[in-house]
């Protein structure tokens, strides 16, 4: 089976350099393809891929996205242009780990879409690591008690099966893309599988705005997405407890305004934030 990696970019110098570093230190001993497709119209990436050491290594292709804004039309656009039976999906400022190319394409050998799991320590400094924990990386991610998903910066699809189901849904540019897109695919029949050797590296963003931002745009979408493939969300018991931990863990001390600790309580209260606003924009009960 070939592969090809496609990779959105948008602002991504010079993190990018280390995710293609890391694709050139995979394990994998068939073909493969790295695919940069550029959201952002950049002559200046253009030149940087051309000019790249690990081109002819990688064969690395650069190709031209920015006609509509957006992660999902970029990884379109990159998918649409790939010659792999194939294809995985990592983000411009993650690093894949050895192993993650070869146990994406094994996986696929008996299943369609292929999840694997994400570490933070790797590229994240202690604190900001804290602020998230992440998944349990021995088995897939199921949000909304409905189906199994992998984040889209760790994710891989055959290539018959991402042009039967007409690829990323450009209507979530960003945000619940990757849940839309697994959710999707699984409905129309084909299966999920699972690799935990397909381990990545994933950064985390370092400003508290940024955190902010971010997680309240996930919770948002996630309730937009369990509203259109009819998620049950959560158990009802759930709501009172977050809500709790938001309220006793808010850091109203001065003793308490430590960087670790603002940094968690806005991921877990931009979480609840999130779902909160997509119920009510949405007309759904996502909590």
């Amino acid at each position: 089976m070939t592969a090809s990696v496609v990779i959105a970019y948008h602002r991504g110098l010079p993190d990018l350099d280390v995710q293609l570093e890391a694709l050139a230190a995979q394990d994998f001993t068939g073909d493969f393809e790295v695919i940069v497709s550029d959201n952002e119209g950049s002559p200046r990436l253009r030149e940087h891929v051309d000019a790249h050491p690990l081109k002819e290594r990688l064969d690395l292709r650069w190709v031209d996205s920015s006609d509509v804004a957006g992660t999902s039309h970029a990884r379109n656009v990159g998918t649409r242009s790939a010659r792999g039976d194939f294809i995985a999906y990592c983000d411009q400022d993650d690093a894949v780990h050895p192993t993650w190319l070869r146990a994406m394409v094994t996986a696929a050998r008996d299943a369609d879409l292929i999840g694997g799991p994400l570490e933070r320590d790797t590229l994240n400094d202690p604190v900001v690591a804290a602020w998230r924990a992440l998944p349990d990386p021995a088995e897939p991610v199921i949000l909304g008690r409905h189906l199994p998903m992998s984040f889209g910066c760790n994710l891989g699809v055959r290539r018959d099966v991402f042009d039967a189901v007409g690829g990323w849904d450009e209507d979530y540019p960003t945000a619940g893309s990757d849940v839309e897109f697994c959710w999707r695919v699984q409905t129309a029949g084909y299966t999920f599988g699972y690799a935990p050797e397909a381990m990545v590296a994933y950064r985390y963003r370092t400003g508290m705005r940024e955190s902010w931002a971010q997680v309240v745009d996930y919770g948002s979408e996630e309730a937009r997405v369990a509203k259109q493939y009819g998620a049950p969300g959560r158990a009802w018991w759930w709501f009172p407890i977050h809500a709790g931990v938001v309220v006793a863990t808010c850091p109203v001390w001065p003793w308490a305004w430590s960087r670790r600790r603002r940094g968690a309580w806005i991921w877990v209260t931009g979480n609840l934030v999130g779902r909160i606003k997509g119920s009510l924009k949405h007309r759904v009960v996502y909590l």
